[in-house]
């Protein structure tokens, strides 16, 4: 693993998201740039879906010993696990099976709803430190697309996802200057 504290690095960078989400005027997050692209508001939702249905849930699984074999970690895992490079690669929502594509397309909610719903997002995924710091290493849970993963991979996965995002928010934000 690149970082030897993954609570960390995840509570620095959802907090400085979420200072973002404070400072952003009604019009900036809502704007819809086309009928195929996301608003922000939308791309915050988005992050705490994957987060809440996919990532934490699976975390929790390799916790409890609840292990769904597959292949092994392979070398984009490593790259990105390892390493800590996130590659720069758009990925498709029609890449994921029916049920996660539902499970991870975002709403749009009202702007006290997201901001509150963010906060305890934050705070939620910020409790696990325990359960990230005592965690058995070689309790693995299957990744459709990185194959045999632990953990505190898995838990460091909404941190990776919100920096897979990363280009996505500045562009949106960008757009609204």
């Amino acid at each position: 693993m690149f970082s030897k504290n993954p609570v960390a690095v995840f509570k620095k960078r959802s907090e400085k998201w979420y200072q973002d989400l404070q400072n952003y005027s009604q019009e900036s997050l809502y704007h819809k740039p086309s009928s195929d692209q996301w608003t922000l508001a939308e791309l915050y939702d988005h992050i705490m879906r994957v987060a809440k249905t996919y990532q934490l849930p699976n975390f929790h699984k390799c916790i409890d010993n609840d292990t769904r074999n597959g292949k092994p970690k392979n070398s984009a895992a490593y790259l990105i696990f390892n390493l800590n490079i996130t590659p720069s690669r758009n990925i498709k929502m029609e890449s994921f099976p029916s049920k996660i594509v539902a499970d991870f397309t975002p709403e749009i909610l009202d702007r006290d709803i997201l901001e509150n719903n963010f906060k305890e997002f934050i705070a939620e995924t910020i409790s696990k430190e325990s359960l990230v710091k005592k965690c058995d290493t070689k309790i693995k849970h299957s990744h459709p697309f990185f194959g045999m993963i632990n953990a505190i991979e898995w838990f460091s996965l909404i941190e990776i996802h919100m920096r897979h995002h990363e280009r996505q928010k500045k562009r949106l934000e960008s757009m609204n200057k």
